[in-house]
């Protein structure tokens, strides 16, 4: 098992020439087995076949007459062992084997006449005298040897045996041959091996380069590398295998660009929000919030823990949506004392489970301000048209009674009747007109204006109430020619909304100037008191609609409409307003004209 799970270690390369070698090696241990075999039996059988053919051969020179073999002279056996290199023995009708000595240099003189003959049996013998010509091969345990026999029968001329011819040959030759191929089959094995080695590594380097190159190349797209390209020259399945991964890298790119423009997209949209986001996963752990969060919740990032204490009240609605798979909702007010309303979503996969929660937390403190504005103004509008409703009605309701005589009191139930009347409509076009500006259904006749008229008409319309209040109203013009862009009746309006506005906040003895002068590329026109001034805390809301400053400190009431008013007229003729104030001491409220 642990060395099935070493080779699973290996490398493709080395599995491959593994693979080869052995393969190879099967294959040449195969063909010399193979090869020798055959080698080996081609030799047996030319020996056997040769041997066998000397045999016959001595047996037709050896014709006999009569019925009784007669053996041949020295010389002639002599002659017959060198050419046959062959112990030369003869078989007797009586089925003896005898030996014929030849002299010195016989083959085989090593074995003895019994030897050879415990070799031979009777059966080989009786096949001669069958007229067989027959050959064995035997082994001699007694010194290792092997011998050849081949025997062929001895014919007289009348063709009957009468005897044999048996040649005995030692087949050292044949085991000198065996070890002469066993040396040469296993050099050529080794030599064949090699270049099988060779071949085997040099194909393993063809077919491991391009995978090393896959490899390298799949690595590197792993790494975030997503414009690696393979270079392979094959067309094979590695080739096309490159030619489908460099494709697919191409196309990785495209979609990994869309992802991350898509994300960018995204993460540009959320931090563009002003409210504050946050996500979280099932443990609570902060997946994503944008900067708004950090500026709404005023903590640092170190404290964006969601146990620490900024963060508890945030925590516990998490925890609740999550825990719940509900939505949630929770506020609560942060160390600059704005009102903060947190809505909690829970986040579900494709199988329902609740796998986090997303949280919108909004500042609800203009929300709120500007609900308590909507309450005031309703309150002060009930209140300002209940004012003149019942004053009228309690002038109308004595006269259709018949309660008042007089001509006197009549008049002066009309007068007040009148009064409370003009009161009524200056309310209701007030509010039309902050309603048309605000709309932009409003489109005024610019033209070239001499202020110095526009200014005196507006004195002649508030002299009366500013004399009533015991207040010196006058003018201040740098140039008496002074002109500037605009349209005549909103410039009026806007000069009676900034003077009744300072002479409501100007107490009896005090004093309110118009100044009109001439600025770089503008005409600067300005309404400055000695009143009461304004609270700082109260400058950012003056232009609003239906703000009123402190009641307590006018001299008249109003609808809190005026100054927004004034704002939409002067920035519709293409001015600005503006206000310098400090408390106790009067306030300055001025607008820009254009000259030309």
């Amino acid at each position: 098992m642990r060395e099935r799970l070493r080779y699973r270690s290996w490398t493709i390369g080395a599995k491959t020439l593994l693979s080869h070698v052995l393969l190879a090696l099967f294959a040449i241990v195969f063909a010399c087995v193979v090869a020798y075999g055959l080698s080996y039996q081609y030799v047996k059988d030319k020996s056997v076949k040769q041997l066998v053919q000397q045999a016959e051969y001595i047996a037709s020179y050896d014709v006999q007459e009569g019925d009784t073999i007669v053996l041949p002279d020295s010389k002639t056996i002599k002659r017959y062992q060198d050419l046959t290199g062959a112990m030369l023995l003869y078989v007797t009708p009586d089925f003896e084997a005898t030996r014929v000595s030849g002299g010195a240099g016989a083959p085989a003189g090593e074995f003895t006449q019994m030897q050879i003959a415990s070799a031979l049996d009777q059966q080989f013998i009786m096949r001669i005298f069958n007229n067989e010509t027959v050959y064995d091969i035997r082994h001699f345990d007694f010194f290792s040897g092997i011998i050849l026999f081949a025997g062929t029968p001895v014919r007289n001329v009348d063709g009957d045996v009468i005897g044999g011819v048996i040649l005995a040959q030692p087949i050292d030759m044949l085991r000198e041959l065996s070890h002469r191929l066993r040396v040469l089959l296993i050099l050529t094995g080794l030599v064949t091996v090699l270049f099988a080695v060779a071949l085997a590594l040099k194909m393993t380097q063809v077919l491991t380069n391009p995978i090393r190159k896959l490899t390298q190349a799949a690595r590197r797209v792993s790494e975030g590398e997503y414009g690696v390209r393979i270079q392979l020259r094959s067309q094979d399945e590695l080739g096309e295998l490159g030619n489908t991964l460099n494709t697919l890298s191409g196309r990785l790119i495209n979609v990994i660009e869309r992802l991350r423009e898509e994300r960018d997209r995204l993460e540009l949209i959320i931090s563009s929000i002003g409210e504050g986001i946050i996500a979280v996963d099932r443990q609570l752990t902060v997946t994503h919030r944008n900067q708004a969060f950090w500026e709404l919740m005023e903590c640092e990032e170190t404290e964006m823990d969601l146990e620490s204490a900024p963060m508890r009240d945030l925590s516990e609605l998490l925890r609740n949506c999550v825990e719940s798979g509900e939505r949630k909702r929770a506020g609560w007010i942060n160390p600059s004392n704005r009102n903060l309303a947190a809505f909690a979503s829970p986040l579900f996969d494709e199988r329902g489970d609740c796998i986090g929660a997303v949280c919108l937390l909004q500042d609800v403190s203009e929300s709120e301000r500007l609900e308590q504005l909507r309450r005031d103004y309703v309150a002060n509008i009930s209140h300002e048209l209940r004012t003149p409703l019942t004053g009228i009605r309690g002038m109308v309701e004595p006269l259709m009674d018949g309660y008042i005589d007089t001509e006197e009191e009549k008049a002066d139930c009309y007068r007040i009747i009148y009064q409370e009347t003009l009161r009524l409509e200056k309310l209701v076009r007030e509010m039309l007109d902050m309603s048309r500006l605000q709309d932009g259904r409003v489109e005024l006749e610019m033209e070239q204006l001499e202020l110095p008229g526009i200014i005196d008409a507006a004195i002649r319309r508030m002299k009366t109430i500013a004399d009533d209040a015991g207040i010196r109203l006058a003018a201040n013009l740098q140039d008496s020619r002074l002109s500037c862009i605009g349209n005549e009746d909103r410039i009026l309006q806007v000069l009676i909304i900034l003077l009744d506005n300072a002479l409501s906040f100007t107490p009896t003895g005090g004093s309110v100037t118009i100044y009109a002068r001439e600025e770089r590329e503008c005409v600067r026109v300005g309404v400055v008191d000695t009143g009461v001034g304004i609270e700082p805390k109260d400058l950012p809301f003056i232009w609003e609609r239906f703000y009123k400053a402190d009641k307590s400190r006018m001299r008249t009431s109003g609808t809190g409409l005026g100054l927004a008013v004034a704002k939409l007229v002067v920035e519709l003729m293409g001015g600005e307003i503006g206000v310098n104030t400090e408390k106790g001491k009067g306030s300055e409220f001025y607008f820009t004209l254009k000259k030309k």
